[in-house]
């Protein structure tokens, strides 16, 4: 072959970025990844206000306006018992499944391209689980009695129906959250550590005890990767059931049409799309807001998450 032959076949400098094939020093990306956590501008700060502010108003305004008023201003009565609860409680599970889909299938296929979104696809998982763990509570009404729903001996001779959806509900989401923060913070750990080894004061006290002392040692990384690769399976089978739970909320009703058994997969068909799509969202905004993100999340990761969706 000529010269000028292996030239032309030599891909152009963008083809490389495109490909992934134009990997920088492992300690220069560490501190492209660093540099957002380790210094804030005052563009972080008014985002940060903004939504303490819209979290108040939501916590403080409208449900403590619910809980000295009553249900009824939520439109909840006979014969209506769920109302716009159950609407926002089925969308947050569904949102759910992106970390689990997004994560453990794509670890289980062994899929590289993943590396740049999985973690925000787990943290999406963690959050809305802690979003949807919300909205039995406030369906309760009177959520200081909450502790009336858990199986305990108490002298008013209470126990709780466990024929009660929302009692379904509970067990679900309580199974499904640790199950997914378990599988966030164990493939975080040497993250972790990177972070210890970077941060003075109380910050190196806090990573240095999440990051169980991990130094990088062989043995840990075998460990963690037979950890996570079992863990895969697991949350996944765990995510499926939990959606097929929250199906039954509204199959084992009496209303005509609701009352069928393919609700189950009807729900975890929509959670896929909707959690895949809020991932592609997410990153979405990160790689527009965060400096040095375009370089670990480029058009090539966009254009799998569509074909996921396109698969699925």
């Amino acid at each position: 072959m000529s010269a000028k032959a292996a030239v032309e076949l030599k891909p152009s400098t963008g083809s490389q970025e495109r490909l992934l094939l134009d990997p920088r020093p492992r300690a220069e990306m560490n501190d492209m990844v660093m540099e957002a956590m380790l210094t804030t501008t005052p563009r972080y700060w008014i985002a940060v206000g903004v939504l303490a502010a819209l979290v108040a108003v939501c916590l403080f305004g409208a449900w403590g306006y619910m809980v000295m008023t009553g249900m009824g201003v939520a439109g909840i009565r006979r014969p209506v018992f769920w109302g716009v609860f159950i609407a926002n409680f089925v969308f947050w599970i569904g949102v759910s499944h992106s970390g689990t889909l997004v994560s453990a299938i794509l670890r289980i296929f062994k899929a590289e391209f993943r590396r740049s979104f999985t973690r925000a696809a787990e943290l999406l998982t963690t959050f809305s689980l802690a979003v949807a763990g919300m909205y039995p509570l406030i369906h309760l009404g009177r959520v200081w009695r909450f502790y009336w729903m858990l199986p305990y001996p108490n002298q008013r001779w209470l126990w709780p129906n466990f024929h009660s959806p929302l009692m379904w509900d509970m067990m679900a989401i309580f199974t499904y959250l640790i199950g997914s923060t378990l599988y966030l913070y164990v493939p975080m750990i040497p993250d972790l550590a990177m972070a210890r080894d970077r941060s003075t004061g109380w910050r190196k006290k806090l990573y240095s005890a999440l990051s169980l002392g991990w130094r990088g040692t062989e043995g840990q990384w075998k460990g963690l990767n037979t950890t996570l690769h079992i863990f895969a399976f697991a949350i996944l089978t765990v995510a499926f059931s939990v959606h097929i739970i929250v199906s039954w909320d509204f199959a084992m009703s009496y209303r005509p049409g609701w009352r069928s058994s393919v609700f189950g997969p009807y729900f975890v068909s929509g959670a896929i799309f909707s959690g895949v799509s809020l991932v592609g969202t997410t990153l979405f905004l990160v790689r527009a807001t965060m400096k040095h993100m375009k370089y670990f999340l480029r058009e090539e990761h966009f254009d799998a998450m569509g074909k996921l969706i396109l698969v699925f």
